[in-house]
């Protein structure tokens, strides 16, 4: 009993360890980004750190000067440019550099995030498979029987590609079509394209064995239904790696919006402050995913990088988004903002950010029902 206690117990501890790995993963990725386009655009870099907090590892490229640095607290990391807080005479400072410089090493980072993402996802299509509605039963008499078929898996409905992120999404496509709908099947490793109508048919389930048992109202009298007459669950389809390559860029914009529409939820109050989360949060989801294997962490690894770009975007204090802001304003007013104001707000909002985050973490634990 106590040596299997401690296993569960070591093995929570290895892929809490196998999350934050991940996590220190995306940090980088996003830090790479900005340093690259940096250094292909002639900004001079400081330092290139891992984590927060005192360096336990440091080491200096004797030709550019360049430090980079192991820090205590992997939940970070940062890529320091010459003073990119106060004002400099040298050329390759990052304020001396043209604005539009400095917003594309400012969007690299979320570009970083975003492509790593896309990498991940192709892979993951290719050697997982994507989530599709696929075809569970067709009813004999819907208007459909015959053209649809068992195992039919839906890769674009009128037009669009099916892409599958909560569970209502395939249902809400269908859902959305009107008397008609212009669907492209997988069938057989083959691409084949169709006309589904809607119209009446007689409600009922299928045993283990496809055979069809009507549903009876109070009456004695078999139910009907007017719709497209199939039945579908969502599954993991593997494709060729072209397919899973042009698919992805399609799932990543549809991973987007997602985003956007889940951010509006928080704000409008549609969705409750016990669905966020802060780094805490993360981590535990992510752990949790790891426990499903590799698959379902690199899975939630692709998400949550989508996830950390489309955040350092939004123009809050402290983050990517506001810092290219100022550099759009400076553009329009040929000259910039005092940087002693601009550093405030950024200190500020930092200092806010943590405290929100703090703040989601232990409010999602204390009423999280999910």
């Amino acid at each position: 009993m106590i040596a299997a206690t401690f296993a569960d117990i070591m093995s929570t501890i290895g892929f809490v360890l196998l999350a934050i790995l991940a996590l220190v993963f995306m940090v980088v990725v996003h830090e790479l980004g900005h340093y690259t386009a940096g250094k292909l655009l002639g900004f001079r870099i400081l330092e290139f750190s891992v984590g927060m907090g005192p360096a336990i590892f440091k080491k200096k490229n004797k030709k550019n000067g360049e430090v980079f640095a192991l820090r205590c607290f992997p939940l970070g990391g940062a890529c320091m440019f010459e003073d990119e807080e106060d004002a400099s005479d040298s050329p390759t400072a990052f304020n001396n550099q043209a604005p539009w410089k400095r917003l594309i090493v400012l969007f690299s980072g979320a570009f970083a995030n975003l492509l790593s993402a896309l990498i991940i996802i192709t892979l993951f299509f290719t050697f997982y498979g994507q989530l599709l509605p696929t075809v569970a039963e067709v009813y004999n008499d819907s208007a459909n029987a015959g053209i649809l078929q068992k195992g039919d898996v839906f890769l674009r409905v009128n037009g669009r590609q099916m892409n599958v992120l909560m569970a209502d999404d395939a249902s809400v496509r269908f859902a959305d079509s009107e008397d008609s709908m212009e669907a492209t099947v997988l069938r057989d490793g083959k691409r084949v394209k169709l006309t589904l109508h809607r119209g009446y048919y007689i409600l009922g389930n299928f045993d283990e064995n496809g055979v069809f048992t009507p549903e009876l109202d109070s009456n004695g009298n078999q139910q009907t239904k007017y719709g497209f007459g199939f039945s579908s669950y969502i599954s993991a389809v593997r494709l060729d790696f072209f397919s899973a390559f042009a698919r992805a860029f399609s799932f990543m914009f549809f991973l987007v919006y997602k985003i956007f529409v889940i951010l509006w939820m928080l704000i409008s109050g549609k969705v409750g402050m016990e669905n966020a989360g802060g780094p805490i949060t993360t981590i535990k989801v992510m752990s949790d995913a790891s426990r499903g294997g590799f698959a379902m962490l690199s899975y939630v690894v692709c998400l949550v990088s989508a996830n950390l770009a489309v955040f350092n975007l939004l123009p809050l204090p402290a983050l990517d988004g506001s810092r290219m802001v100022f550099c759009i304003i400076e553009w329009i007013r040929k000259k910039p903002i005092s940087k002693k104001i601009e550093a405030v707000i950024h200190t500020v909002g930092f200092f806010l950010l943590i405290g929100f985050a703090v703040f989601a973490d232990v409010f999602h634990f204390l009423f999280y029902k999910g």
